[in-house]
């Protein structure tokens, strides 16, 4: 069987078509990688991208497209508003096929050693892969972003890359990399409201280090404009690190109770990017209530397109 590894590389710009689309050439025309989407964000600064394929082929692409990003962003000049403390800010791993978290493991620490050993951009682990329990997480390594970090590095043991000297590459500043047992799921929820401070309360009932979920390690509220009716609005934006244990529906449904506090409406759900099916199932489940069925069925496999990929799969 074929082994396929999904990537999302997250890159410091948001705004400059020519350097976007000059990164994002890296990843087009090989064989063995597809990119499945990419969606740069001029106000956060940012350039999100999810990459499926072999890995010795994403393993290739993920090398030239952070080359190109070295050398096209500079860290002294970036404004925008995502965490952020590299050029290259993250370089996440997950299993997608036929594939464990240990090779995605192996794969993370080649790909961290290669790009310093090129670049000599300090490199963090995270994820699976991270050194210190605090840096399973994005937030300890990015705290204060790249000015702070920039600082903080030569003076706190504690902030020290895991690999190269303690201070940043004065142009890409640091990357982080890392294998996760499961792909985040990015969830929001648009209000009828236009009243952002509405949005902010409602994001920390639900963010996890002030009293919410414990697996939603990012969210913030944030004006929007609705794409179907072109409606001013506010969203509450979800990162959540671990969706099975969380379900969409458990978040929806704390928000859209929060939110009537306020005399608010929910108008929307979002998801951004891919995500599991079973994530979709579960949710699925709850709001139909749905009843287990005893023998071979299984939601799983009452998913006719799992099927068709195993039948493929058997054909590779």
């Amino acid at each position: 069987m074929a082994k396929y590894i999904l990537t999302d590389p997250n890159f410091s710009e948001g705004s400059r078509e020519d350097v976007i689309e000059a990164i994002m050439d890296q990843f087009r025309g090989r064989d063995g990688v597809k990119v499945i989407g990419y969606e740069p964000d001029a106000d956060f600064g940012r350039l999100p991208a999810e990459v499926l394929g072999r890995p010795e082929e994403v393993m290739k692409a993920l090398l030239d497209a952070a080359a190109k990003a070295y050398e096209l962003i500079d860290m002294e000049k970036y404004t925008g508003r995502h965490p952020h403390i590299g050029a290259v800010d993250t370089l996440e791993i997950y299993t997608a096929k036929g594939i464990t978290i240990e090779e995605c493991m192996e794969f993370a620490e080649e790909l961290g050693k290669e790009l310093y050993k090129r670049h000599q951009v300090p490199i963090y682990f995270t994820g699976r892969n991270a050194r210190r329990p605090e840096n399973e997480g994005l937030t300890a390594i990015r705290k204060g972003n790249y000015k702070g970090a920039k600082e903080a590095v030569l003076t706190d043991p504690n902030r020290a890359p895991d690999i190269g000297p303690a201070k940043l590459h004065p142009t890409a500043g640091a990357t982080i990399v890392g294998a996760l047992e499961e792909h985040d799921a990015y969830f929001n929820v648009l209000l009828d409201t236009q009243d952002v401070a509405i949005a902010k309360k409602l994001a920390n009932c639900v963010r996890g280090r002030t009293g919410g979920f414990s697996s939603i390690q990012g969210v913030v509220g944030i004006p929007q404009v609705h794409r179907r009716t072109g409606k001013s609005c506010v969203m509450v934006s979800c990162e959540v690190t671990n969706p099975l244990n969380t379900p969409l529906h458990r978040i929806f449904d704390l928000i859209k109770s929060e939110a009537a506090r306020y005399g608010v409406n929910v108008i929307s759900g979002q998801i951004c990017g891919t995500i599991g099916a079973e994530v979709l199932v579960k949710t699925a489940e709850w709001y139909l209530q749905l009843e287990a069925i005893n023998g071979p069925w299984s939601y799983k496999n009452q998913i006719l397109e799992n099927h068709l990929l195993e039948l493929e799969s058997d054909r590779l």
